[in-house]
């Protein structure tokens, strides 16, 4: 038996049976004095408090539990979800609405691995961030989540508060396979189907980041569009011309979706008269072929119903063609 219950014994004992029978004191000693009585009770709330206090380190482990903490001792996750966090008119409402009635819900964080004494976000990056430029402690949920768990929780946050746009979606898995997260992961964050991480994946891939994070999340922008333009900028002078359109000053001026838009419709601009088919008439105006550049070179359609002979023909002075353009 434990000490503190050997005494709490002893003290609820009733003072006759530690009386001989048949003593002058057996009579007067029935009821415990005051002192006894009020040591008892102390013993009692002692025994409570530690068995709150055992419960409250339990909800504390379990994560259960909000704490307030030094936001200077907070880090982020170690994969970037978000392109820009900061710029946009909701994080300034944010940090306003924090500033006016405190922070309502808390984020969710981990003790740094690396770090003893400090944390590391898996959700809530904005409201620390807002915490932290307004110099207050940020409320925070503390659980010991693995490198799966973190992501797990941080991209299903982002899906049920504020969702990623498609690039930033991009990116984050990108982030995540090259941390070398297996794809069931990856999904489990995205809560995509393997069709839609493989598109997303293509994108990271195909646009390089500078022009990514030069344009910015471009939340009205979807999958269609991005893909378009990855598209286009499969060819390397596109690439150049948006490195051009990049460093206009007008296009720094303009939100996300507006350089977004600027991007696209200029390099649609640029490209179609050199991609558009050209089309062959005969003397009667009748459309007899057309000319289509292709992804690897360019192609001749011709209809030889109405120019019967001319495959042959041009076959026949093709290498005629060619030396002549090889000439000086």
């Amino acid at each position: 038996m434990k000490r503190k219950d050997l005494l709490k014994a002893a003290f609820d004992k009733p003072v006759t049976d530690a009386v001989p029978p048949g003593s002058p004191l057996a009579e007067t000693a029935r009821v415990p004095s005051g002192a006894i009585r009020a040591m008892g009770l102390s013993l009692n709330r002692i025994e409570a408090n530690a068995a709150l206090a055992e419960t409250f380190a339990e909800q504390i482990a379990r994560g259960e539990v909000v704490q307030e903490l030094d936001p200077l001792l907070i880090e982020p996750s170690f994969v970037d979800d978000r392109i820009d966090r900061t710029s946009d008119p909701d994080f300034r409402q944010l940090v306003e609405s924090i500033a006016a009635s405190g922070q309502q819900v808390p984020i969710l964080v981990r003790p740094h691995k690396g770090k003893p004494g400090y944390y590391q976000v898996a959700y809530g990056h904005r409201r620390w961030t807002a915490c932290r430029e307004l110099q207050r402690n940020v409320k925070a949920l503390v659980r010991p989540l693995s490198d799966a768990d973190l992501v797990i929780a941080q991209g299903k946050e982002n899906a049920e508060r504020r969702n990623l746009s498609f690039i930033e979606r991009a990116t984050f898995a990108a982030h995540l396979e090259s941390q070398g997260f297996e794809r069931s992961v990856i999904q489990s964050a995205l809560a995509v189907h393997p069709a839609e991480m493989t598109r997303l994946l293509a994108i990271a891939r195909e646009i390089p980041k500078s022009f990514i994070a030069a344009i910015g999340p471009a939340p009205r922008a979807g999958r269609p569009r991005w893909m378009e333009l990855a598209a286009l900028l499969a060819d390397a002078r596109a690439r150049e011309r948006l490195v051009a359109i990049i460093e206009e000053p007008a296009f720094r001026k303009v939100g996300s979706d507006t350089r977004f838009d600027l991007a696209l419709t200029r390099l649609r601009a640029t490209k179609a008269p050199a991609d558009a088919p050209f089309t062959f008439r005969d003397a009667q105006g009748r459309a007899v072929g057309t000319a289509e550049p292709t992804a690897a070179g360019f192609r001749l359609l011709f209809d030889l119903k109405l120019a019967p002979g001319l495959d042959r023909y041009l076959l026949e002075n093709l290498p005629a063609l060619i030396a002549a353009y090889e000439s000086p």
